[in-house]
């Protein structure tokens, strides 16, 4: 809402008095970038703020995050804490900071919370959200030079509802573009849809596409099983510049006398095309169904008939003799390779050699 006023002509620019275009400072490369929006999501339990206190860690010591190069020199990281408290969350970064190897850098990231006492202003007694403060962190920007802004979450910061397109694009113009304007990164944690996922089986963003709309780039985070881990994969769900190839990581937690020690975040390489639901559950029935074929197998050649029928037997046929695993004595005739071949471990199908 505007105030009433005259109307008024536009300023307006030409193609011979336009502004150059600024080159982008891209604090980690295709992924944060100075005066720009960044949506981190990912469904509840994939870790999302044990990520960023890693990635903040990072960036206070202007060493690599993962799979994406960081700018050189260490930065200043504000922590926007709306989920939980500064008390609840100080072991999670110090912990990060432990797994770079860099204790000593705690100063360079601030935090505030509303929910913690020493956060609340003298004369403030009512919870202050994200559409009011903006002003407030763009003060807090430019007083502490800060680089990047991270706010967590976005569902708990602003006031309206997140599956609003109107209280969205309210929340994020007016409680974070005076952050990018003031020079820092923004970097939104936010939440996945619980349910499926777009046409090309990358996760959305909870609720609004102003989300979307306002984020120079979206990133969705996901747990995947990886040989025999639990991991990461980092993809990009939505990019304005030429975006990151998929990657995975895992995180590992270390405690002493019972709390949280070290943080440390090992990159696992890229991770391929995503699988969505309905072909990893293709993948996994087939899968099952080579370990039926080799088991028939064990005691002798079986015919086509015997080893089943469909096309999940077909595929899994084809995969078996084609990798050597089996071979075709006869038409429609069927038995192990001369080497020999035992079966694969029960209740995890040999899905990660075939190649997607």
């Amino acid at each position: 809402m505007t105030l009433k006023r005259e109307p008024r002509s536009l300023p307006l620019f030409d193609f011979s008095t336009s502004l150059p275009v600024q080159p982008v400072e891209w604090l980690v490369e295709r992924f944060l970038a100075r005066g720009a929006g960044t949506i981190l999501f990912g469904q509840p339990g994939v870790s999302k703020t044990a990520h960023a206190a890693h990635l903040a860690a990072c960036l206070v010591a202007g060493v690599p995050f993962a799979e994406l190069p960081t700018i050189e020199r260490g930065l200043r990281v504000l922590y926007l804490d709306f989920d939980g408290s500064i008390e609840w969350n100080m072991d999670l970064f110090k912990a990060a900071f432990r797994g770079i190897g860099r204790e000593d850098l705690h100063s360079q990231l601030k935090c505030y919370s509303p929910n913690t006492e020493a956060c609340i202003l003298p004369g403030e007694d009512t919870l202050q959200s994200l559409e009011a403060l903006g002003p407030d962190i763009a003060c807090t920007v430019r007083e502490h030079s800060i680089d990047l802004v991270i706010c967590d979450s976005l569902g708990q910061m602003m006031m309206g509802d997140t599956n609003s397109g109107q209280d969205v694009a309210l929340a994020l113009r007016a409680g974070l573009n005076p952050a990018r304007t003031a020079g820092a990164a923004v970097l939104v944690i936010d939440h996945a849809t619980k349910a499926a996922a777009t046409g090309n089986g990358v996760p959305t963003p909870i609720g609004s596409q102003q989300k979307r709309a306002w984020a120079r780039v979206s990133v969705a985070l996901e747990s995947e099983s990886y040989e025999d881990h639990v991991v990461t994969r980092w993809s990009v769900d939505k990019s304005n510049a030429a975006p990151f190839r998929p990657f995975r990581t895992r995180l590992d937690f270390q405690t002493a006398g019972g709390r949280l020690h070290q943080l440390t975040l090992t990159a696992l390489g890229e991770a391929g095309a995503r699988i969505r639901p309905d072909q990893k559950e293709g993948l996994d029935r087939t899968g099952q169904a080579r370990q039926a074929i080799l088991g028939a197998l064990q005691s002798g050649a079986r015919s086509r008939h015997e080893l089943g029928s469909g096309s999940t037997v077909d595929r899994a046929l084809k995969f078996l003799v084609e990798s050597g695993q089996i071979q075709r004595l006869s038409h429609g005739l069927y038995g192990l390779s001369q080497s020999g071949n035992e079966v694969e471990p029960s209740g995890r199908p040999d899905i990660e050699s075939q190649t997607w």
